[in-house]
């Protein structure tokens, strides 16, 4: 029986296709599979090596085209060098050897490079990481710990008798130093990945590019490629990575764009859609006969997060590629109809004819939460609903019951807030199927709507390939039409989620068949119920106790309706009846339409209803077609909410509800007036089953996306158990509360719950506070019960306001040219910032935050990078999803907006960007209750019970200057909040945001004794001190004979002012010709130490003064001219012991060392001298000090002492990274054996190091 079980796997189950009756459709029209049709998939990439996506039903290519439309896969190939010796120089500084089967006419190479990682997605990099580390650096890392261990062990068994003397004592140092940086090296150890040489040339008939995979040069073991459109050839990027590419070229060879993938997400929606097994059919997705184009939507340095450059690029290559249909399985919240992206989609269907499928989304179970775009105003994009069915739950999910098919919990429910239905029809929306190779899996259960969307785009894929092979015309709005008209209802139909049911093909195909002449089929119409409402949506309570009387515009439009023949338009005319069977509804019985607009007014009278979700919808049907269903039809949603009242407590409750699994138990309930939060409890009275349970608030706010104020948890309830939440509310509002099991949660669970309200908030909703205020008033106001008010402010981001130092506008690449010549142009806004101490930082730009498909300019994009031009963060519209950790440092943000209408960008040239900080810690503002009390810092406010009406004042003082962050001022502010209630659920969600102003901060005032010394000098005398120190701060930055002759001027005049010397020191540290000056260097040194009197000032810095003394400062100056001149001499003196070992190697018996001008040639300095130069540091300074790091590092080097050497270079690192440093630290480590180190370093240089900053 077991075996038999086995044999019967119903594998046509785990990619749903009978739910839709597909099988039946194709066992009828078996070459209707979707052949002759392209489907363009708007995803996160599509893996063109994935199973089931190299070949049609038919043999034709799967995938033929590829394209990354975010711009993360550019290389900028515009350097071009040519080859010598069959050679080239790679920008990695490699050599690269040209094989010599290449034909390469011209003899010139586009050069570029490109990060590995910068291609992985999120958990192929972790992969690929931990790999790297296992096996390339723990094995000889943890020996060289073990040998360094040994050895210091060693030292210490065989010194442990005596004392130890000074060169003991480095000596010892120097093992414990490499202990520890070994130690630290595993804690900090981070794979940047390999960087690889990319090369680009015309071989006389096609554009050719190859990725230097050996990451040696040797371009003969690497895969040549060529635009994947023209040769639809694609590489591994390794055998380790998995990771398949291929490449575009463009700009005449001066930009390579690199293709794979952020995520197997867009592989796993393509392989639904339309994957071809020709040896296993039953895996076959919906449409194997059609075509896959492939556009990366997802930027994978977003973390495969779309962006409007994408979209704007995905419709020129949709229309470039004349494809059918487009399945977008993405999708955000937008906070209102309309903008820009928008606009172009719209055109893609109604103007150029093309079907768009999208997912209606994932954010249910609540109503109103279905995403953009599928909630365009014009109906243009079908929105598609998830439903799982019987035999889904048993094969692909293993349940252990079978239950009635159903929308999933998660699914998106409409309608949509401007009133249209927001899911047009449902499918299967989970399946196991393919996915990218990089998996290293051949397939994965995946769901969502993002798997309902793919199946209904192959669906329509067969019904085109039926059209087409039948010769028969269509249009977006004839198929979906026939798609909605033939939809299934199923037992558990809702609509809200399901549209107008589940897809049906076959029935839809013989709708077409049957109606494919009506005079509506190109024509969409436009429903306007008023401000650009494409339905009738009563929801709030001022609206839904009263009958409303609606005005409802139809306009009939046709597609491409500027070009549509004139005829066409003029011979249109339907007459229809229009058809409601909700009492509540009462509407025209006839229409007549033409050509032109015409209002009808629909009453709506809820008065009747009971609380609850109400829908219906008014039905345009042909007279002289009945039977072919609604022509259009005017939904029409009702929400009526219950009102609490004081006799309730502001309290809802119920007892003994049963929950089902995947259903849903909707309360509404108004808000009432006053009320900031709501506390939620849920009780079960089940005594065995833990139940998990979904619970989902949701209020609905004009201009603003159902995320703006809704609480959403999903939770294990247990026996006999009771769970409590808290959300925040506003006031006199509809709020949706939903409930219900986890849809694979089985069996059902009794529980009881209720919802109180609360209710104290300020006057304003938002606090903003000035700190020239002195004190600042806001009132606090009750309105429902008594409640204990103890206000706390608390300010936890500095922000602050960046202009942008560069701005430039210019026109953008071919793949930016909108079909009928419209160019798209860029602004780029170059931001400068520095951050004094590692935080967590969050840039935002205010006028364009939070807007993507509703934002009227197409797009935008901030990174930030390092002082060397290495990508540290990126972000897009939702900056709160890109925190990122900065260290100490300078950084670059360039921000990209992008439009075709150039006097758009103009007047964002200015554009500020915001820069949050998160402080350390929070920083809590004086609350007190008496203005008098706030004006001399008394009593503080202690609590009180507010009762129902009152109102209460508050009085915040504003914060000590001294504990403001470092870097605030003027024109900075911080933000922060208020919480007003005692009570401790409320406080966490009844939160009030504060924006605190800063002003201009107090200037340190000098002290009297530098005043009074001021006073003494004559105006002559000041000008005298001013004009020396002017051309002492010159002598570092002259060179050669301009700066010692400024210098031998001034000493003439001041022989013995240390700044002089000091400065005439810096001159000659940084000359080229420092190893021909070192004595000098010494010798100076020696007359600065000479000026000041050491064991005086050792004396008075080792008691206790006060740091602001102006003796203490005058000593703390001195005390850095001593280090700076020690620092400096010691430096000089191992360069020349150096000089001297390496002449004696070298077996020259006469080592050549430097004199000054005119003395004899001098001995070179011993051990002992070092030592002795380095004892003297140490009284004055920390060796870890970065100030004094070149005489640290170069005496460890003297002694051979490598391991000290490496901390100091790893500390100067810390502050300030650089290529000269990793050039240094990695002879270092070549000294101390440590190669694996060496490795490490080399190749993270690369990366950390680029050439240029990365292309947008």
């Amino acid at each position: 029986m077991a075996v038999e079980s086995c044999l019967d796997f119903p594998i046509w189950a785990l990619l749903p296709k009978k739910e839709t009756c597909i099988p039946a459709f194709l066992g009828k029209y078996p070459d209707y599979d979707g052949r002759g049709i392209k489907i363009a998939i708007l995803d996160s990439g599509v893996d063109p090596g994935a199973p089931g996506l190299r070949v049609t039903s038919d043999g034709k290519p799967k995938v033929i085209d590829l394209m990354d439309a975010t711009g993360a896969g550019d290389v900028d190939t515009s350097t071009v060098v040519e080859a010598q010796d069959g050679e080239i120089v790679g920008l990695t500084g490699r050599k690269l050897k040209i094989p010599d089967s290449w034909t390469n006419p011209t003899g010139k190479y586009h050069v570029g490079v490109k990060c590995a990682y910068e291609m992985y997605p999120k958990s192929l990099k972790e992969r690929v990481q931990k790999s790297y580390k296992e096996r390339e650096w723990l094995p000889p890392h943890n020996l060289a710990l073990a040998k360094a261990a040994r050895k210091l062990q060693q030292f210490e068994a065989s010194h442990a008798a005596a004392p130890l003397g000074q060169e003991e004592k480095l000596e010892k140092e120097e093992l414990e130093t490499q202990v520890e940086l070994l130690g630290a090296l595993e804690k900090k150890f981070e794979d940047l990945g390999p960087v690889y040489d990319c090369l680009v040339f015309h071989d006389g008939n096609l554009w050719r590019a190859v990725v230097d995979t050996s990451e040696k040069g040797d371009l003969e073991s690497c895969t040549l490629l060529g635009t994947y459109r023209e040769t639809l050839e694609f590489a591994t990027l390794s055998k380790e990575d998995s990771l398949n590419y291929a490449v575009n070229i463009h700009d005449d060879g001066n930009l390579l764009e690199i293709v794979g993938n952020s995520s197997t997400h867009g592989t796993h929606v393509a392989s639904i859609a339309a994957a071809c097994f020709p040896d296993q059919p039953e895996r076959n997705g919906v449409a194997p006969g059609a075509q896959l184009v492939s556009i990366g939507i997802g930027d994978i340095r977003l973390g495969s997060m779309e962006t409007g450059t994408a979209l704007v690029r995905a419709v020129v290559k949709v229309l470039e590629t004349g494809c059918h249909v487009i399945n977008m399985s993405y999708g955000e919240h937008a906070h209102w109809l309309g903008g820009r992206l928008l606009e172009l989609l719209h055109e893609v269907v109604d103007k150029h004819g093309v079907i768009m499928v999208n997912s209606a989304g994932n954010h249910g179970p609540a109503l109103s939460t279905v995403n953009a775009p599928g909630t365009m105003p014009s109906s243009s994009i079908i929105a598609v609903g998830a439903y799982v069915s019987p035999e889904m739950m048993l094969v692909e999910y293993s349940l252990r019951e079978k239950m009635p098919g159903l929308g999933y919990t998660w699914t998106s429910r409409g309608p949509s807030p401007d009133g249209g239905l927001g899911v047009s029809v449902c499918a299967p929306g989970g399946a196991i199927t393919s996915v990218a190779n990089w998996t290293l899996r051949g397939s994965q259960l995946l769901n969502g709507t993002s798997m309902s969307s793919p199946h209904v785009a192959g669906a329509i894929a067969l019904l085109l390939s039926g059209l087409k092979a039948q010769g028969l015309p269509y249009s977006p709005y004839s198929v979906r039409r026939a798609m909605e008209n033939t939809a299934l209802k199923v037992a558990s139909w809702d609509p809200f989620s399901m549209g107008y049911g589940l897809l049906q093909v076959d029935k839809a195909f013989e709708h077409l068949l049957e109606h494919g002449d009506c005079p509506e089929r190109d024509v969409r119409f436009r429903v306007n119920c008023g401000a650009h409402r494409r339905g009738i949506y009563l929801r709030e309570p001022h609206v839904v106790d009263k009958p409303s009387m609606c005005s409802v515009c139809i306009e009939p439009l046709l597609l491409n309706e500027q070009l549509a023949a004139a005829q066409s338009k003029i011979g249109y005319e339907q007459n229809l009846s229009l058809v409601c069977d909700a009492s509540w509804v009462s509407a025209p019985a006839l229409l007549s339409l033409s050509y032109v607009a015409r209002t009808i007014w629909v009453k709506v009278d809820p008065t009747g209803l009971p609380p609850g979700a109400h829908y219906a919808a008014v039905q345009a049907i042909d007279v002289s077609s009945p039977q072919k269903g609604a022509v259009f039809d005017i939904p029409i949603t009702v929400v009526k909410p219950r009102r609490l009242t004081e006799r309730d407590s502001y309290e809802l409750r119920a007892k003994g509800v049963t929950l089902k699994p995947g259903v849903m138990q909707r309360e509404f309930v108004v808000v009432p007036t006053g009320a900031t939060w709501a506390s939620l409890q849920v009780k079960s009275a089940d005594p065995q089953n833990v139940a998990h349970v979904v619970v989902h608030a949701v209020q609905l706010k004009q201009q603003m996306s159902c995320q703006a104020s809704e609480f959403q948890k999903t939770f294990p309830l247990a026996p006999a158990s009771e769970a409590s939440f808290a959300f925040s509310v506003f006031d006199d509002s509809t709020l949706e509360l939903c409930l219900s099991k986890w849809w694979t949660n089985l069996g059902d669970v009794v529980v009881d719950y209720s919802l109180s309200f609360f209710g104290l908030k300020p006057e304003q909703p938002c606090l903003s506070m000035r700190a020239s205020d002195g004190v600042y008033r806001f009132d606090v106001m009750s309105h429902l019960k008594c409640e204990e008010v103890l206000p706390v402010a608390t300010l936890k981001h500095h922000v602050a306001v960046l202009r942008p130092a560069d701005s430039k506008i210019q026109p953008l690449g071919s793949r930016d040219v909108i079909p009928e010549g419209r160019p798209v142009y860029e602004m780029q806004l170059t931001y400068n910032f520095s951050i004094n101490k590692g935080a967590e930082v969050t840039p935002s730009c205010p006028l364009l935050s939070e807007l993507l498909y509703e934002s009227e300019y197409e797009a935008q994009l901030w990174m930030i990078f390092d002082a060397n031009k290495q990508l540290v963060a990126s972000g897009d519209a939702y900056p709160n999803r890109y925190s990122t950790k900065l260290e100490k440092g300078e950084y670059v943000v360039r921000l990209q907006v992008r439009h075709e209408q150039r006097p758009l960008l103009e007047r964002l040239s200015d554009l500020p960007l915001h820069l949050s900080q998160k402080m350390a810690s929070g920083l809590a503002l004086d609350v007190y209750r008496a203005h008098a009390q706030a004006l001399v810092g008394g009593k503080k406010f202690a609590g009180v019970t507010a009762r129902p009406g009152s109102r209460l004042p508050v009085f915040l003082t504003p914060c000590p200057c001294d504990k403001l962050p470092k870097g605030c001022s003027p024109g900075h502010f911080l933000t922060g909040s208020v919480t007003i209630c005692k009570d401790e659920q409320g406080k966490k969600v009844a939160v009030f945001p504060l924006t605190y102003h800063i002003g201009e901060l107090p200037k340190k005032s000098s002290s009297s004794t530098k005043v009074a010394s001021s006073e003494e000098k004559t105006p002559e005398l000041e000008f005298q001190e001013a004009l020396r120190d002017l051309k002492i701060s010159w002598i570092p930055k002259l060179q050669g004979q301009a700066s010692s002759e400024l210098f031998e001027e001034l000493r003439a005049s001041s022989p013995k002012h240390v700044p002089l010397l000091l400065a005439r020191m810096q001159a000659l540290d940084g000359d080229k010709e420092r190893g021909s000056q070192l004595h000098e260097i010494v010798s100076l040194a020696d007359q600065v130490l000479g000026s000041i009197d050491t064991l005086e000032l050792l004396a008075a810095l080792g008691a206790r003064t006060d740091k602001k003394d102006q003796n203490n400062k005058q000593q703390e100056k001195q005390k850095g001219q001593v280090v700076e001149a020690l620092t400096k001499k010691g430096a000089a003196l191992c360069d020349l012991f150096l000089a001297s070992a390496r002449a004696e190697g070298s077996g020259d018996g006469h080592p050549q060392v430097s004199s000054t001008e005119g003395s004899p040639q001098a001995e070179p300095p011993s051990l002992a001298d070092l030592n002795r130069a380095y004892a003297e540091l140490l009284k004055w300074a920390d060796p870890g000090d970065t100030k004094v790091a070149p005489f640290v590092e170069k005496h460890a080097m003297a002694l051979g002492q490598h391991g000290r050497a490496a901390k100091v270079l790893l500390k100067l690192m810390e502050d300030k990274p650089s290529q000269d440093l990793d050039k240094r630290l990695v002879q270092v480590y070549r000294q101390l054996g440590w190669d694996h180190c060496c490795r490490h370093v080399e190749r993270s240089s690369l990366v950390r190091y680029p050439p240029a900053y990365r292309l947008f």
